[in-house]
């Protein structure tokens, strides 16, 4: 209820008051819509307003905010010196019509033309909206700041209800496992890592002063704190990543800090037996009713994820070039689910996709997303100078991050999950940031020019 409320004020207020490009708003707006769908409401959880039924109001919302979404995206003007890549425009019209044949031959045809109907949606936006819009830098700053304000006004906040005892107003709490604002682990494990990128930009770019710094740090702890509270093994490794490859993009000091810190922590793994029997019982959670495992490898052997995993590719492989039909393969695999309705209980993006598209489908997105990456390593070689280096840390930190959680869980293309939509976006930002050509990115109007009314008049780098 109280973090619920807080999301509201902190949000509303900055959509309001701060962020007044329509692009930026309609934006904002779907991500409160699908956030606060999730986030734990206390007592309104009860109410049938926020139920999940799909002509709910809520789910209403949310297909009224995604449609006004993508008409906002398609008023964006693509920018005169923007690159075309033929290349990812094909694979990802490709990708869009195999979801939309698929849908022909589902067992649930209804079901699987509204899922892939919202999912094409969603990609125009991305499309037409996110890649022309966050083409400028004075564009990524409002978006990076509505993430960092939502980490800031979630976060703190759940974590504290939970230490007062005071949970039932909005922290989540599963069995015995922290959630923070949501009511699932694996849910909170995945945002904290989408949203670390955004509060190392602040803490590094926009921490001007003493008490935002050790604000930032704060907010830093926090996240890692409530990772290690919830025991969600797929959030914190997502956070590792995220928060790695962020400062191994930025400058080669970073990089050189990264190398030493991983060596020092493999020799303490090493040298501490304690300290290794500690990690690897937060790897098996300590809620799994098996003979102890004394390393990570008899772990990931005994993971029920892949028990699964390895039942089900022989189902999927039987319909290896159709697949299943859009978001209908979980039909396949009750045996193994054991809960039909909710259908994404595969844990893994990639093999849900196969089951959905078969190997055509497979194979297009993870074509889109090595063109993704190839662009990544262009913008990391290229010689930026310290703001557009954290910009370009920022989407990729997100990439990196989402690409590795989603082998573990099944939200890459669910477009009523917050997670999906979080991703994406960053993801046509890489795009936009490698599309600029250099004269471009010369002339590009100036951030502190650009964008007065956050204090960027005097801007200098900080040395952090």
């Amino acid at each position: 209820m109280i973090v619920a409320g807080v999301l509201l004020i902190t949000l509303g207020w900055l959509l309001a008051y701060r962020l007044k490009d329509r692009f930026i708003r309609a934006y904002g707006a779907f991500f409160l819509v699908l956030l606060f769908f999730v986030v734990n409401k206390g007592q309104l959880n009860e109410l049938a307003f926020f139920s999940a039924e799909t002509t709910g109001p809520m789910s209403l919302l949310r297909w009224l905010t995604l449609g006004v979404l993508v008409l906002m995206a398609l008023r964006v003007r693509k920018p005169d010196t923007m690159r075309a890549d033929v290349v990812l425009g094909t694979l990802t019209a490709l990708f869009l019509f195999d979801i939309l044949v698929s849908t022909t031959y589902a067992e649930d045809l209804s079901y699987s033309l509204m899922r892939a109907f919202s999912f094409v949606l969603m990609a125009i936006a991305v499309v037409f909206g996110f890649a022309f819009y966050l083409y400028w830098r004075a564009s990524c700053l409002p978006f990076i700041r509505l993430h960092y304000y939502t980490a800031l006004c979630l976060l703190p906040t759940a974590m504290i209800l939970y230490l007062t005892g005071l949970s039932q107003y909005g922290a989540g709490v599963v069995m015995n496992q922290y959630a923070g604002p949501f009511s699932n682990q694996n849910l909170f494990g995945i945002f904290s890592a989408l949203i670390t990128p955004y509060v190392l930009f602040h803490w590094r770019m926009e921490a001007t002063t003493r008490l935002l710094w050790w604000l930032d740090a704060g907010l830093l702890v926090v996240i890692f704190a409530g990772l290690w509270l919830s025991n969600s093994r797929g959030g914190m490794l997502a956070t590792l990543i995220a928060s790695t490859s962020y400062f191994f993009i930025v400058n080669l000091e970073s990089r050189l800090k990264i190398i030493t810190l991983a060596i020092c922590a493999v020799v303490v793994f090493t040298a501490f037996p304690n300290l290794q029997s500690s990690i690897t019982s937060f790897i098996r959670k300590d809620t799994i009713e098996r003979a102890e495992v004394k390393n990570v490898q008899e772990q990931f052997r005994e993971e029920r994820r892949y028990s699964m995993w390895a039942g089900v590719f022989p189902i999927f492989w039987k319909e290896k070039m159709t697949g299943y039909g859009f978001a209908t393969s979980h039909l396949q695999i009750f045996q193994f689910s054991g809960d039909k309705e909710a259908g994404r209980h595969v844990h893994n993006s990639y093999l849900e996709l196969f089951g959905d598209l078969g190997l055509p489908g497979i194979t297009l997105l993870l074509l889109i997303l090595s063109r993704v990456a190839w662009c990544s390593v262009g913008l990391v070689q290229r010689d930026e100078n310290h703001l557009q280096r954290n910009i370009n840390a920022t989407f990729i930190a997100i990439f990196l991050a989402g690409a590795t959680n989603a082998f573990f869980e099944s939200w890459l293309f669910s477009v009523g999950n917050i997670i999906s939509l979080v991703f994406w976006g960053p993801v046509a930002g890489i795009f936009a940031q490698w599309a600029c050509s250099p004269a471009a990115t010369r002339n590009q109007v100036s951030f502190a020019s650009a964008t007065p009314e956050f204090g960027y008049q005097n801007w200098q780098p900080q040395g952090k």
